[in-house]
């Protein structure tokens, strides 16, 4: 079945059709958690099924050739969620910029957060801005960065440093300032 007579099929509420594409999908959307959620397949597992769950409630917003993007953002959004919900850090290294607490000092709202931090990544290279964004939002580890960028995991290593710093020296230039607990604090 072609991806256009899936989602034709599951907007006419077919369950064949959501067979199928829990058949197809299941490897894309638990890898996508099970890269977020390291060691927790109970975790995985549970929230793979509440993805096309989901998939299936909004089963009129699928749009042929973005199903993948689809599932994979939910299956990130439902990760992300639930280790924020268990107050576990993320899978980062040290000195990074975390920019979504849930400390009651939160004074920017999240599209002011997202305005600065897309003005901040506009500050790096293209290959560095791709190394951050399969890091830090998808979770990927550095050698996996690295691997499926074509870099030595040395160079990826350094390439995230360097774009730290100059994260750092943006946002401190934009008078937001980068504390040591990787919260994103307003100057003054």
């Amino acid at each position: 079945m072609t991806e256009k007579q899936l989602v034709k099929a599951l907007a006419r509420g077919e369950l064949s059709a959501l067979e199928e594409l829990i058949e197809q999908f299941t490897p894309y959307v638990s890898s996508v958690i099970a890269r977020i959620l390291r060691g927790r397949q109970a975790d995985v597992e549970e929230l793979t099924a509440d993805v096309f769950l989901a998939a299936w409630d909004n089963r009129n917003k699928l749009k042929p050739g973005n199903v993948k993007g689809y599932l994979g953002a939910i299956a990130r959004n439902r990760a992300f969620n639930l280790l924020r919900a268990d107050r576990v850090s993320l899978p980062l290294e040290e000195d990074v910029l975390l920019l979504e607490t849930d400390g009651p000092d939160r004074e920017l709202d999240k599209k002011e957060t997202a305005r600065i931090v897309n003005q901040a990544l506009a500050q790096l290279d293209k290959p560095q801005r791709e190394l951050f964004v399969r890091h830090y939002y998808y979770g990927q580890t550095v050698q996996e960065a690295a691997l499926a960028m074509g870099l030595n995991q040395s160079t990826a290593k350094i390439w995230l440093r360097r774009g730290r710093e100059t994260l750092k020296t943006y946002l401190r230039k934009e008078e937001y300032e980068y504390e040591a607990d990787g919260n994103l604090q307003a100057d003054g």
